[in-house]
């Protein structure tokens, strides 16, 4: 990850994350997230190379003061170096992987890149 990354990873007690590789889609926003949620959760989406240039000729992209790169309410979180030559078997990585990338967190909630989450993270974790 980008150092940009990093610095803003350690600052995310709480994380719903997904992700997207080679190419295959683009984020899906979710739905039903309360303004605690919005405050309380860290939207990261790990994305390779290929999927951000296509992200970016498909969606806005925004920047923020940092660097990083926004759709909607995903943080996109560049994973530079995939250990493996096919996409699935890299998508396997940031899923199994989410306590060694996202270290500071204490819950982590995975959604597959296909998926939109429509109900509440917070109401997940409570139940």
């Amino acid at each position: 990850m980008a150092q940009k990354d990093v610095k803003f990873v350690k600052k995310c007690l709480f994380v719903v994350a997904s992700g997207i590789f080679d190419g295959y889609d683009t984020p899906h926003q979710p739905s039903n997230i309360s303004a605690r949620s919005q405050k309380l959760f860290c939207f990261l989406m790990v994305v390779d190379e290929i999927s951000l240039e296509f992200i970016k000729k498909n969606v806005t992209v925004r920047e923020d003061n940092d660097g990083g790169e926004w759709v909607g309410i995903w943080r996109l979180i560049l994973l530079k170096h995939p250990p493996y030559d096919e996409p699935r078997r890299n998508g396997k990585v940031p899923k199994i992987l989410t306590h060694r990338l996202f270290p500071q967190a204490q819950y982590s909630i995975w959604i597959d890149g296909k998926m939109e989450l429509i109900v509440d993270p917070l109401l997940l974790l409570e139940r």
